[in-house]
């Protein structure tokens, strides 16, 4: 049974929680020949033989059901990092860390900085991902010490900007990219912008350390605010008046890639 198939099936279909939801991830896992099986403990699900966790049902069933590699995959082809050549020392950077998914990418010789502002998410990308740079704050335009930011954990939908069926409000601390720039000191091999509609005030917050990015791969997808829109051409422009080339993008999946065109 393929990947969309079931995907599409889970999309529709309500999902249970708890050790009900590990039950139906299992049975589903073993149905399409997957290796991948799940266990809960006090409110979040674990992946056995993995060291890794996650909290919310639906985007777990999304993210793992068909194994880790599938994953590795999926956010490879996604994020066009196949396009990208990296070396041992390279600095990443994940606006919207959530799981910390995208490190999996990676070989651990790089040095990643993982960033997610939801409290209960970002629990599990501290469990997941070890001696590495992780931030429990929110990326923005400018540095703010209470903004209010919508949850939304349970496909990972959680924004700065408001959206529609969110599951409660909470005040976070943000920061700036030049901020966190400002403090590694040294030029940044990609960074990945996922920020739920929030682009264009994460790239704002990038400025002065512009130059010191190599890449930029961004989901501009049509998530941003009520009316669900795209950002696609508000980071197209920003970037592309900035010195950066467009050298890869996917208009179905709303992704882009840019490079630096200081950068050989």
């Amino acid at each position: 049974m393929s990947y969309k198939i079931i995907i599409n099936f889970l999309r529709w279909l309500p999902i249970p929680k708890g050790n009900y939801f590990s039950f139906f991830f299992n049975f589903i896992s073993l149905i399409i020949n997957s290796n991948i099986r799940i266990t809960f403990k006090k409110n979040f699900y674990y992946i056995k033989n993995y060291h890794w966790r996650f909290s919310n049902a639906k985007s777990g069933a999304y993210f793992y059901l068909f194994g880790l590699k599938n994953r590795i995959n999926y956010l490879q082809q996604k994020y066009f990092l196949r396009s990208i050549k990296f070396k041992k020392g390279d600095i990443i950077i994940d606006c919207g860390a959530n799981n910390g998914d995208f490190s999996l990418c990676f070989d651990r010789d790089i040095e990643y900085y993982g960033i997610e502002p939801s409290p209960k998410v970002f629990s599990c990308l501290k469990y997941n991902v070890k001696n590495q740079n992780l931030i429990n704050k929110g990326l923005w335009k400018n540095s703010e010490k209470n903004i209010a930011f919508f949850l939304s954990d349970e496909c990972g939908d959680s924004s700065i900007i408001k959206i529609q069926n969110y599951t409660k409000k909470i005040n976070i601390t943000t920061f700036t990219l030049d901020d966190l720039i400002d403090k590694i000191r040294l030029n940044i091999k990609l960074i990945k912008i996922e920020a739920e509609g929030a682009e264009p005030e994460v790239l704002e917050g990038l400025k002065k350390n512009l130059k010191k990015v190599e890449y930029l791969t961004i989901d501009a997808g049509y998530e941003r605010g009520i009316k669900q829109v795209s950002t696609f051409k508000d980071c197209k422009r920003y970037l592309t008046k900035n010195n950066f080339k467009l050298i890869n993008y996917n208009i179905k999946k709303q992704t882009l890639l840019f490079k630096n065109k200081k950068f050989k």
